[in-house]
């Protein structure tokens, strides 16, 4: 073996010694659960099946739900609790939050595992684009309830838009008081929450580009036991239904699900350009992960390369690839073969599959040649018979070490007694020839360790090394070319399980059967697993979905006016011959300035006293718009009287409003203006009493 390929990722130690304690929950869980029946190890399939029951559920909504700001929380107060369309809602609500946790999971055991660096990017990527996807349509999901948190969910995504320089009129002003809220954008984000989710299959296309046989969902069982999971914990624990919307109040305590609404704690607490750092930033140092924590590496140190001489067009290797990294192109040496394989330096991982796919040695690792490693082994194995031994050989994956680079050799020449051990980059590189060669000479038996996880670095490749020796796969297992008497056993190791896994080996080495295969536990033992499995995941999924958490604005009440107003044109300057001149030849022949409108000046007096004056800038390029503005202002419980002086200059009469109005607790007295509508004070007839003009 050449130089060992270096760690693609900074802090691969630490990263490896998380990932096997990883593997040992797998391999502990795998005493009682098959490991295709745990949705912790079959995490990316898993998701897939929670969106499944999302948007079928969510279609089933439009039986009971209108999607319309006056009907929408009375739609759904009507099938609020244990009812049928409850129960919709609930596992509508439950299989987006079990989506989200197994999210997180799946992006940090892909983390770990060092499963984002180099070829894997994209993948990384567009995972991290996909969870962002995810969040966002659970987030207009919530807007759909109109209820408290719902309210807070818009009011925050409103300010969250004002702080961008896009929007003639700050949208934040539709959401002071509930007449004012925009019907047409209640739609608009209802349509966004039906037609985004077509945005997650392509996202899942981009994400699984550059892996082969995709299996996009778990298996029956496991898909049959999420669904009545979700279907229980939606009857038992009902979803939440808060007060409706009420723009003009605030809120003492609503609920929120920590999954979606957590930007939520932030939005309360910080200004909108920290939000969007905040929010902008968590989403870009995801992205940049490969790059942040990737190692530059020499794709030859570590990338499968084909010796041409000996492709012999079989395409084995390309069906093989669990990464779809070898394609078979024209040949152009001559040879009496129609093509050659060929190994896409954009998409190998080096994981070393394709060496066992080929009988004629044509493609392999470089750093770990297939006819100098395998020579090593035989003269080792030969040696060793000298003295005694070399008996019974066993071929340990590097991959469930975390790879070559951290294979403890004691360690398994410790578990392994009585073998002679050899280290692989994955099973599937072990060729069947090689088999055969060592059973012929005499060993008595062949051991092959794969990684029994179902995130292996090699994905489904560490399957064929089983399927050559029962000759199910090409290149086969050939009994007549290993002599007689010699026997071959493929084991699943996972790090949890090791003693089960030693004694098998011990049990193979004492004459047992030479069936491979993984041992499975009783089925009564697997429903158990799965049931406290699922229990223990539907908590974590749904517990924090229940979050009653105090909002943290004051509960002093506010009075609040919101205006739009034309300040009055200004007076035109105009241009002498002098200043024509200095203009650009095509702006010459303009006889005056374009004109400007004055600012607008809001002179506000609460129980008499002066508050003093505040100027707004007309809005536009040339500053010909509208002034638009807010005074926002906290008062006193009690009867309180207001009077405001909007002035737009020029000759334009003063607009004023005076009145008194109800100060309570936790509620915002809003007045408004707009031209065509004049002032209107929002709230029930016995707020206030005006005297207006």
């Amino acid at each position: 073996m050449s130089e060992k390929p270096q760690a693609g990722a900074r802090g691969q130690g630490i990263l490896s010694k998380v990932d096997a304690a990883w593997a040992w929950l797998d391999g502990f869980l795998g005493r009682w659960l098959p490991i295709e029946l745990n949705p912790l190890a079959q995490s990316g399939r898993a998701i897939n099946f929670c969106l499944l029951v999302a948007v079928a559920s969510g279609v089933l909504m439009f039986i009971w739900y209108s999607p319309s700001v006056q009907f929408a929380y009375p739609s759904l107060k009507d099938i609020e609790g244990r009812t049928l369309g409850g129960v919709v809602r609930g596992v509508h609500r439950y299989s987006s939050d079990m989506m989200m946790l197994l999210l997180f999971v799946h992006a940090f055991r892909m983390f770990v595992a060092g499963k984002f660096f180099g070829e894997r990017w994209l993948a990384w990527v567009s995972g991290i684009g996909l969870m962002a996807l995810v969040w966002f349509i659970g987030w207009t999901g919530y807007w759909l309830v109109w209820d408290q948190p719902a309210q807070q969910v818009a009011v925050e995504s409103m300010r969250f838009l004002d702080a961008l320089p896009i929007f003639g009129e700050p949208l934040g002003r539709s959401f002071l008081a509930d007449a004012l809220v925009p019907s047409l954008l209640f739609f608009v984000v209802f349509f966004l929450h039906m037609l985004l989710p077509l945005g997650i299959a392509i996202g899942l296309v981009v994400h699984l580009l550059r892996l082969s046989r995709v299996m996009l969902l778990p298996q029956w069982p496991l898909g049959l036991s999420l669904t009545i999971g979700l279907i229980v914990a939606a009857i038992v624990y009902p979803a939440p239904l808060d007060s409706a919307a009420a723009m003009a109040e605030k809120a003492e305590a609503f609920t929120v699900d920590a999954w979606y609404m957590a930007p939520l704690a932030l939005s309360l607490r910080l200004q909108s350009a920290g939000l969007w750092v905040t929010i902008g930033g968590a989403i870009g140092l995801g992205a940049l992960v490969p790059w942040l924590f990737g190692k530059r590496r020499k794709k030859e140190s570590y990338q499968a390369v084909v010796e041409e001489s000996r492709c012999h067009s079989c395409s084995q290797c390309s069906q093989d690839c669990p990464y779809d990294a070898i394609t078979l192109i024209p040949r152009t040496d001559g040879k009496n073969f129609p093509s050659v394989a060929w190994v896409d330096p954009a998409r190998c991982v080096g994981c070393g599959v394709c060496n066992g796919s080929c009988d004629s040695a044509g493609v392999g690792l470089q750093w770990f040649s297939t006819l100098s490693e395998e020579k090593r082994i035989l003269n080792t194995v030969a040696l060793a018979r000298e003295s005694g031994g070399g008996d019974w050989i066993a071929f340990v994956a590097g991959e469930v070490d975390g790879g070559i680079a951290q294979y403890r050799k004691r360690i398994w020449e410790e578990r392994l007694a009585g073998y002679e051990v050899f280290v692989v980059p994955t099973a599937s590189w072990v060729r069947s020839s090689l088999v055969e060669q060592l059973l012929k000479r005499g060993s008595k038996g062949v051991l092959v360790l794969r990684d029994g996880r179902a995130e292996s670095a090699s994905r489904d490749g560490g399957q064929w090394v089983e399927d050559r020796l029962e000759q199910r796969r090409s290149p086969e297992f050939r009994p007549k070319r290993a002599g007689e008497g010699g026997r071959w056993k493929v084991l699943d190791y996972t790090s949890g399980d090791t003693e089960r896994v030693v004694g098998a080996a011990t049990a193979f080495r004492g004459g047992s059967e030479a069936a491979a295969g993984r041992l499975r536990p009783s089925f009564l033992a697997g429903a158990l697993a799965l049931i406290v499995l699922m229990l223990g995941i539907l908590a974590a999924a749904v517990g924090p979905s229940h979050l009653r958490v105090t909002n943290p604005a004051s509960p002093e009440p506010e009075f609040v006016f919101s205006f739009k107003a034309f300040g009055a044109y200004e007076e035109v300057e105009v241009l002498s011959e002098e200043e024509q001149e200095k203009l650009p030849v095509h702006m010459r022949g303009r006889s005056a300035v374009k004109p400007k409108r004055a600012d607008v000046l809001v002179t506000l007096s609460l129980d008499g006293q002066d508050l003093g004056q505040r100027r707004f800038a007309a809005k536009g390029v040339s500053s010909d718009g509208p002034a638009m503005g807010q005074w926002r202002l906290p008062v006193v419980p009690g009867q309180r009287q207001v009077r405001v002086e909007v002035t737009r200059g020029g000759e334009e009469p003063l607009l004023a409003w005076e009145g008194t109005f109800s100060a309570r607790e936790r509620h915002v007295s809003v007045l408004t203006y707009e031209k065509g509508e004049g002032f209107v004070f929002h709230g029930k007839e016995s707020d206030y009493e005006k005297n207006d003009r």
